[in-house]
């Protein structure tokens, strides 16, 4: 914490007017299938492909039946979901406060230099900002492993591009799973689509480059995430009576409209330079595994020791990622 208090000489005001932004949006909406109360690790299976009918046949050979099983595209997978625990963390030198105006707070007494109004304030402003960059965290983090690997595949320029720009940590993301999976199994390739930069007169033409990539079978039932900032760009774009009938915007706030493209729902996250598309919600094929989701937004204040009148704030919570069936994914970057 760094503080350069103002020095009051009088009666002050007693607002404090904090830059707090909108709380984690991909949780409180259910934008994922979130899969709590992992404390070390949890398997999800996926089912995907088909068997076919056939005409009917009484008599049956062993022969046969290796026929039939030829001709099925079932198929099973299984992935790992295993939460890794990351922190955010500072300290507050309570004297500092003495001169402040957090002091009209504090006890009587040059030993007293708790502030509650203080704590609360810092509780008040963290708590939004932790939980916005815990679902950063969720969509872009990336691990040292799969950055190299990423690095050293095929992967399409952009992507390699995109992953070599991040900063490795000890969780992966959405995009990243979604560029990996297609490394480690062909079959699982995400669908590529090449990005450009997106503006309100090629925003309707980018978006329906991503919604012709989606595979039949998921297009009518897939969401688009796109940047938080492309929602003022629709809202421009609809400016446009050529397009007006393209996206279906009900309410003027990105916090609580519905918006929608040619039927395909939109939801704004914070990422920049890409775009997916995919089966989403509670039942989706995003899956967001942790320890507890309200370790995500809560950060707590204490003691550093005993003796000392230095506090520390806190936050502790733990995060995984996991794209089910990539190859049903549309990657725009």
């Amino acid at each position: 914490m760094v503080y350069a208090p103002k020095k009051f000489a009088g009666k002050h005001a007693q607002d404090i007017i904090s830059l707090v932004i909108h709380a984690n949006r991909t949780v409180s909406k259910k934008l994922v299938r979130v899969l709590d109360n992992i404390k070390n690790e949890q398997y999800v299976t996926t089912i995907s492909g088909d068997v076919p009918w056939r005409d009917y046949q009484e008599d049956i050979s062993e022969d046969d039946l290796d026929t039939f099983a030829a001709d099925s595209t079932l198929a099973f997978a299984d992935a790992t979901v295993k939460p890794e625990k990351i922190m955010a963390m500072d300290k507050f030198a309570m004297d500092d406060l003495r001169s402040s105006r957090f002091a009209e707070d504090m006890k009587a007494g040059a030993a007293n230099i708790t502030s509650n109004e203080f704590e609360q304030a810092v509780i008040s402003y963290l708590t939004p900002k932790l939980g916005k960059s815990y679902e950063k965290r969720y969509y872009l983090g990336i691990t040292a492993a799969i950055k190299t690997a990423i690095a050293a595949s095929s992967a399409p320029a952009a992507q390699k591009a995109w992953a070599a720009a991040q900063t490795a940590g000890k969780t992966c993301g959405v995009v990243a799973r979604l560029i990996y999976a297609g490394i480690v199994d062909a079959a699982a390739t995400v669908i590529n689509v090449v990005g450009t930069t997106v503006t309100a007169a090629n925003i309707v033409a980018e978006y329906k480059k991503i919604h012709l990539a989606l595979p039949t079978e998921v297009a009518g039932k897939s969401t688009l995430f796109v940047p938080e900032g492309d929602f003022a760009l629709i809202l421009q774009a609809n400016d446009d009576q050529t397009v007006r009938d393209k996206f279906t915007v009900s309410g003027d706030d990105m916090e609580t409209a519905t918006v929608k493209y040619l039927g395909m729902k939109i939801e704004f996250v914070p990422i920049t330079g890409m775009r997916f598309a995919g089966i989403a919600g509670d039942q989706g094929d995003f899956i967001l595994g942790t320890d507890l989701l309200a370790d995500s937004n809560e950060f707590t204040i204490g003691e550093k020791n005993n003796l000392g009148d230095v506090k520390f704030g806190k936050a502790v919570a733990s995060l995984d990622a996991h794209v089910l069936l990539p190859q049903q994914k549309v990657l725009y970057i």
